[in-house]
Formats: structure tokens, C-alpha cells, sequence
């Protein structure tokens, strides 16, 4: 299958094997697991090397998805780095694939060009790495997303954000990308609601609105503020998740009779 062409920054995933278990089958296991690995991240990857403040936002840069994924064994390939023919314009396309040994379990496509204004003067190969990096942390995006959410970052790369000065952590210069349409919810999301509708504590007519909920497409914050509503809402404090305010679950388990 060939890739399917983008606007830019835009990725693609294709060929791409799905049947990689990073984690325990077991939803508790493998839940439990991703925190531990988020704990870590945000104890031992935090400051401007591998995150980027932009509006009051915390972005992973290039180097905080490679940290993450060296973990769990997924490594960046370069698929390739082209020159674009566009008259009047040095532009590069990278393709970065992510690898469990030969296996590819994710892939990006980005590119970089001196139309844009932080890389209108900066030389050809600054122009062809940034490519090669936008693509990187694209590819990561994809199948990690839930890592970075769960670490109380947002889940685009710092490198896709239009800069138009210098790449800082105290640049006011940063733009988040316009009409930007609001991201699907994680696999992670998902899979956590599916397995709420055979919880003994939610009521049939609760059950049966989520499962027809489940049946459409959902977002982010929609799943969210699902989870929320169901299991309470939890914030990251001091490196560990801790609940800070309780579900419709643990309300109704404290009430019953002892």
C-alpha cells in the first residue's frame, strides 16, 4: 500500500503491524503498567530537554517520545528524507517508521520548509534534520499518544507547532495550529469505557447508554469526561496519579451497608 499524500505536518500510517502487546492483556496489569512507565517519564524527563511550553501548554519534544519508546523496546527507522520539487521553495518529506525489531508498529510522514518563517534563512540540511524529526515524533504520536496524555502533556509533538522565532521553551512566539480539529479518543479510552458497561455498580439504562455511546465516534475530552463522570477524576502530583475527586462508582460503593 502506497502512502497517501498530506498537507505537511500531517502523518500516515500504512502496513503497519497492530498485533504488538506492549503491555499485560490484563486491563489492571497493563493499566497499572503504563503508570508506572508515565511515573518514571515524569520524574526523570521533565525541563526543556524533552518538553516545550508553549500558550501555558506542555508539549513532548522529539527526545521525550524516544525516551519513552526506548523503553519499551521501539526504536526510529529513516525510511526516507526527500528533496520536494517545488519551484522557489527548499522543502524536505521525512517518513520515519517506529520498529519493534523488524516488526513496524507505527509510521510518520512530515516535512519542513523555508516558507515557513522560523526556517526561512537556516541551510539546507537544518531544513532536511527537522524533517527527519517532525516525522520522528509523529510516528510515536500515533500509537503513544495515551502515554503523553496520561503524563499531563499534550499529545502533539513540540516540533509541529508553527514557531516563528527561535525554538525555546520561553519564546512567545509559538502558534497552535488553527482550526484544529479535536483528536479521537485513545485506545486506552476506549477499552476502559467498554469494559465499564459489565460493571455491577452502573444501573441497565447507564449500561445501555454507554454501549450506544461506544457505537459513535467519541473525542478525547468526550471520553474524558466519561471516565470522570464513572471513575472520578485523578491528577498527576508529585509523579503519582492520585484521585481528587470521586465517580458515580465509588460513590455508590460507599454506600452500601458494611
Amino acid at each position: 500500500m502506497k502512502p497517501i499524500q498530506t498537507n505537511g505536518h500531517l502523518s500516515v500510517v500504512d502496513n503497519v503491524d497492530n498485533s504488538l502487546q506492549l503491555f499485560s492483556r490484563s486491563p489492571k496489569k497493563a493499566l497499572s503498567q503504563m503508570q508506572e512507565l508515565v511515573q518514571v517519564m515524569s520524574s526523570k524527563c521533565q525541563g526543556k530537554e524533552f518538553i516545550a511550553i508553549i500558550n501555558g501548554k506542555q508539549y513532548p519534544k522529539v527526545e521525550w517520545w524516544t525516551t519513552v519508546a526506548a523503553t519499551l523496546g521501539l526504536f526510529p527507522v529513516v525510511v526516507y528524507s526527500r528533496r520536494l520539487d517545488r519551484e522557489g521553495e527548499l522543502a524536505y518529506e521525512a517518513r520515519v517508521e517506529v520498529r519493534y525489531g523488524d516488526r513496524v508498529v507505527g509510521a510518520g510522514e512530515a516535512m519542513c520548509s523555508n516558507k515557513e518563517t522560523r526556517w526561512s534563512s537556516a541551510d539546507e540540511y537544518a531544513i532536511r534534520s527537522m524533517s527527519i524529526t517532525r516525522a520522528t515524533g509523529k510516528c510515536y504520536r500515533l500509537p503513544l499518544s495515551f502515554l503523553a496524555v496520561m503524563a499531563g502533556l499534550n499529545p502533539t509533538p513540540a516540533e509541529e507547532i508553527p514557531i516563528n522565532n527561535d525554538f525555546s521553551d520561553d519564546s512567545e512566539e509559538y502558534q497552535e495550529e488553527s482550526h484544529q480539529v479535536e483528536e479521537s479518543a485513545s485506545e486506552a479510552q476506549i477499552y476502559t469505557l467498554g469494559n465499564l458497561i459489565e460493571n455491577a455498580y452502573l444501573s441497565n439504562e447507564e449500561r445501555l447508554n454507554l454501549s450506544k455511546t461506544l457505537e459513535h465516534s467519541l473525542t478525547k475530552s468526550q471520553a474524558k469526561e466519561l471516565l470522570n463522570t464513572f471513575l472520578g477524576r485523578s491528577e498527576l502530583i508529585d509523579g503519582k496519579w492520585e484521585k481528587v475527586s470521586p465517580g458515580i462508582i465509588d460513590q455508590r460503593k460507599e454506600q452500601l451497608p458494611d
